[in-house]
């Protein structure tokens, strides 16, 4: 004897998801299909709106150019004739939210006729700070040891380029010099 049971409410879910019509399984389809596209567009627009600030902010410093500054060096009258001297600088620069301070040295050579050339301090191959050795006549690189001649050009060593001579000027009796950052 079967004992007649009386359907479950899951045999019922189960029963009315079989007895769905074609046209009723499209339209839950259609409208699966439709929530997927609406979070879809909703999520790219936020990554977009989003993203566009944070790569602005990251890539933007990479594509701006270096600006530049006339610092002020003091007197002309205060560089020897025939020597080469060093020169300190600092001043402040912004970057970003921040006011740093930007220091460094150039080195100065004035000529018998008053000409004056200016180098950087950088040397040419990986960016260390050359040193004047007057003893030798030549700037030195400590870090791989490079040499320079007194008209900066290389003389021994990994570099091939010579230094920087970096724009300068006179004005009011003071020497100018072009720094860019």
């Amino acid at each position: 004897n079967r004992e007649k049971r009386l359907p479950s409410r899951l045999d019922t879910q189960l029963n009315h998801k079989n007895v769905m019509s074609k046209q009723d399984q499209k339209e839950v389809l259609h409208s699966e299909r439709r929530a997927f596209i609406k979070t879809t567009v909703l999520f790219s627009g936020t990554a977009i709106l989003s993203g566009i600030p944070l790569i602005s902010y990251f890539i933007a410093p990479a594509l701006k150019k270096a600006t530049g500054k006339w610092v002020d060096f003091g007197a002309v009258e205060d560089l020897k004739p025939g020597g080469i001297e060093m020169l300190t600088y600092e001043f402040m620069v912004k970057d970003g939210w921040l006011v740093l301070p930007q220091r460094g040295f150039v080195w100065a050579k004035r000529n018998q006729d008053h000409n004056i050339k200016v180098f950087s301090s950088t040397c040419t191959h990986l960016a260390c700070n050359v040193i004047w050795q007057e003893e030798t006549n030549q700037f030195i690189c400590p870090c791989h040891s490079g040499r320079f001649d007194a008209n900066g050009k290389p003389l021994a060593g990994p570099p091939t380029k010579p230094l920087s001579i970096l724009e300068s000027k006179i004005e009011e009796e003071n020497l100018l010099v072009y720094l860019t950052f």
